[in-house]
């Protein structure tokens, strides 16, 4: 039997892109949460590899607290995907932020039925305006130019 994954796209936010889906609709274990942004440094740094890490732990801190409000497993894999190599003050920069949810049991096999739909949006608008928006380092846009 084939794995048939399925996504759906969420209107959150003006500036992230944001979406979540599985891999295997039929088996539903776990649940991947996307955004991303076009990222415009505000200052310059030498180097911006702390800087990255500090965000993604931020991130990964916000998904943990969150999680233990829900029905998933207190278990998830987060994963920035920020290049530092090409930051600089007026260059935009692709983010994407793509994290790893694992449900506790199968109850349920319909991504978009509420029980699994209100926690992801819950999550997702604390790590915009938590981690990503409060940050003075970066400015987020939803287009490259």
């Amino acid at each position: 039997m084939m794995k048939q994954g399925r996504e759906v796209r969420t209107n959150i936010s003006e500036v992230f892109r944001t979406s979540y889906g599985t891999v295997d609709v039929a088996k539903l274990k776990s649940i991947y949460l996307n955004l991303s942004s076009w990222v415009e440094p505000r200052i310059e740094l030498e180097s911006w590899n702390r800087t990255i890490d500090s965000v993604k732990f931020k991130i990964n801190n916000v998904v943990h607290k969150e999680l233990l409000k829900t029905d998933f497993k207190n278990k998830a894999i987060v994963d920035l995907d920020l290049r530092a190599s090409g930051l600089r003050p007026g260059k935009r920069s692709f983010m994407k932020c793509e994290i790893t949810i694992f449900l506790k049991k199968q109850k349920e096999s319909d991504i978009q039925n509420e029980c699994i739909y209100s926690p992801l949006k819950e999550i997702t608008n604390k790590i915009i305006n938590g981690p990503l928006l409060s940050t003075k380092t970066f400015q987020f846009h939803k287009t490259k130019k």
